[in-house]
């Protein structure tokens, strides 16, 4: 019978808890050495120059399905000089198989032969097999080099040197891609069809480049056949082999926490990672025996300033740091295919130059927009209380603020400081400990820095007046402070706690495509060679259309499409249309 109570005593203490941040399954090892995962990369050239953008999109696939359901939700591409450095780096999200991204060619990249690879932590176990690569040729028009000392020379005999427009082979059994024409005028309207050739609809993911040809030397590019003839099902059954685990639910942020006496213990000590902000995100996570550390982070928010800090009472006793993010060894990537110019490339280098000047100039005019961004709402959202200050009477002091506005909060003090506190509805008041105080997401673990604060800096409060878990601690309630210009900055200092910037994903964009149906663009010069790039086409029927616009730049265009149906069947198509 006693038994019976004390299980029913404890139903009813957890009843009172809400939990925030969930608890993850763990994955064993073995399972996930079962998983196989490839990357392969679209862009939208091979050779660029300065002042111009590599255009990308990211496919990870199942290599033994070859499907695009990938284990890893983050994805790399770094593009690498010819001495094996990184000299651009980003992180894509990888949403259904796919992500999306680009660099600017900076004047500081000199002339000179590049390798693009594309990876994930969970491909980089199978070593240089593990990565994706393709060459990239850069010139630099603004090098200060006599002509008969630079590069401008007879093109070598690589078969990659050249354009062969003849030679490409495009796999028309699956889909076909169509134009209203094939001659078009100046700022003409250009209807595009992605059409099936098969009685069943075809679903799949694709990307689309329509690029201007012209005379530079450019790589030859494995197309999405290549990929999966040439890509071979690898996995990792020795779990010793995995040594990077996969970011099967977002990316990975880690680190390490030491004490500064070396005699006190790192295990099980919690540490939080605040991204304050109007939208913003807290995570907290435990140490292991080495004091190491892992956050998971969630896509939103995309800020890259956040603090981390040690949660514990001797929290003064310890030192923080985030770790280096694994790097793939860049020194086992094979050599990089050189190409050379010669003196016929001069005309065709000089007006892709004067045409990137002149759309650079009206770079205001023609913004990409970044895709929409979710509203996040807060962890504790919709259970919260919202004390909006400006609907109740101003006081000068938090103190003043907390007795006369804010219900069952309440202030202590003794010889360390001020605490925030509140009154539960649970009798279990005291064992739940202090409230989450938190500004604009970030942990205070300092409340009398507060007090300090000018209160008419703040917009709102948020209150959760019951017991809430998050991450392993208990909390007796959360407490937010929202200010006006989401603009606070701790006073807190302390090797506990770190400001830091982290290496964020790079947020999807919409690119940009004048529209001449209407006036806006009208007096506005077009010397795009980039005609298009549309990086996400999901197929979903017997044929797609889309449309855009000829600049006012003359010649041979060449769409590209590549991509996979969601049966692991690859489509590589290329067409032509003209310009006069």
């Amino acid at each position: 019978m006693r038994k019976i109570i004390h299980i029913l005593a404890l139903l009813f203490v957890t009843s009172n808890f809400v939990f925030g941040q969930s608890t993850r399954i763990i994955t064993p090892i073995n399972q996930i050495n079962t998983i196989d995962e490839s990357v392969y990369l679209h862009c939208s050239t091979t050779t660029l120059l300065c002042g111009e953008t590599l255009l990308f999109k990211v496919y990870a696939l199942n290599t033994k399905q070859k499907t695009l359901r990938a284990t890893s939700k983050i994805g790399y591409v770094e593009l690498v000089d010819n001495r094996n450095s990184s000299v651009l780096k980003q992180k894509i999200v990888i949403k259904n198989g796919t992500g999306q991204g680009d660099f600017f060619i900076s004047t500081s990249l000199k002339t000179g032969n590049y390798k693009l690879i594309a990876y994930t932590n969970w491909t980089l176990n199978k070593g240089e097999k593990g990565i994706y690569k393709t060459d990239i040729f850069i010139i630099n028009p603004f090098e200060r080099v006599p002509l008969e000392e630079s590069t401008l020379k007879q093109p070598s005999n690589n078969v990659l040197s050249e354009k062969r427009i003849d030679n490409i082979k495009s796999d028309n059994s699956l889909l076909s891609i169509k134009t209203d024409k094939s001659k078009y005028a100046v700022r003409e309207k250009i209807n595009l069809t992605i059409q099936s050739n098969v009685k069943n609809e075809i679903k799949g993911n694709f990307s689309i480049s329509v690029r201007k040809t012209d005379s530079l030397p450019e790589h030859k590019t494995a197309t999405s056949i290549d990929f999966l003839n040439m890509t071979a099902p690898q996995n990792n059954s020795n779990s010793e082999k995995s040594r990077f685990l996969p970011e099967m639910r977002g990316e990975i942020i880690s680190g390490k926490i030491s004490s500064k006496d070396n005699s006190k213990s790192l295990k099980d000590k919690i540490v939080s990672l605040s991204i304050p902000g109007k939208y913003f995100g807290i995570k907290m996570a435990k140490t292991d025996e080495n004091g190491k550390f892992n956050f998971i982070l969630d896509e939103h928010p995309g800020s890259s300033n956040a603090i981390i800090q040690v949660v514990e009472n001797d929290r003064k006793e310890y030192t923080v740091a985030l770790e280096d993010a694994i790097k793939p060894d860049l020194s086992m990537l094979s050599n990089i295919t050189s190409l050379q110019l010669n003196p016929k490339n001069k005309i065709d280098i000089e007006n892709r130059s004067i045409a990137n000047q002149i759309e650079n100039s009206y770079f205001q005019k023609k913004k990409d927009s970044l895709a929409e961004i979710s509203k996040t709402s807060p962890f504790f959202h919709p259970l919260e209380k919202e004390y909006i200050l400006d609907d109740y009477t101003r006081f000068p002091t938090l103190k003043e603020t907390i007795i006369e506005v804010l219900d069952n909060v309440y202030y202590t003090k003794n010889e360390n400081g001020y605490s925030i506190r509140l009154r539960t509805s649970s009798s279990q008041e005291d064992s739940f400990g202090e409230a989450l105080v938190m500004v604009n997401g970030l942990l205070l673990q300092d409340n009398t820095e507060l007090f300090d604060y000018d209160t008419q800096n703040i917009y709102k409060v948020s209150l959760v007046n019951h017991a809430y878990v998050y991450g392993s601690k208990i909390y007796s309630g959360v407490i937010n402070f929202v200010t006006k210009k989401n603009d606070y900055e701790t006073k807190t200092t302390g090797d506990f706690i770190k400001t830091v910037i982290i290496d964020r994903p790079q947020t999807r964009k919409k690119y940009f495509t004048p529209n001449y149906t209407e006036n806006d663009f009208a007096r506005i010069p077009d010397f795009r060679y980039q005609l298009l790039w549309e990086p996400e086409i999901n197929l979903a029927g017997q044929k797609t259309s889309l449309f855009f616009f000829a600049s006012d730049v003359k010649g041979q265009f060449e769409i590209s499409l590549e991509g996979f149906t969601e049966k692991g069947e690859a489509v590589s198509l290329k067409e032509f249309i003209t310009v006069e």
